[in-house]
């Protein structure tokens, strides 16, 4: 069966860090095996809606979901060479250098 890395973004997801509820974001990526490039997409967006360290951590009420986008699909040989496949979390709205006195 092929293989696939997928990248996706989740936005919109309402979590505390460091006491602040806040919106962040994060981009990860998933190593799917796959029938063909929908179905691994599809397979990656699952495995990430049950995520059971993500899911206690999501805060957002039912009428303002988290939202997913694949950015990249790619076929590969083999996961090998695939290291690090963690969340890299952003802030949704970020300060910018000339906000500094907001909070």
């Amino acid at each position: 069966m092929p293989k696939y890395v997928v990248q996706i973004e989740a936005e919109n997801i309402l979590i505390e860090v460091d006491e602040v509820v806040a919106k962040r974001g994060f981009i990860t990526f998933k190593c799917v095996e796959a029938e063909d490039a929908e179905s691994a997409e599809l397979t990656a967006v699952q495995m990430i809606r049950d995520d059971q360290e993500l899911r206690p951590l999501v805060q957002n009420e039912v009428s303002d979901p988290p939202c997913m986008s694949m950015i990249s699909i790619h076929e590969v040989e083999s996961f090998d060479e695939v290291e690090g496949l963690g969340k890299i979390w952003y802030e949704m709205n970020p300060k910018r250098w000339w906000q500094f006195w907001r909070r």
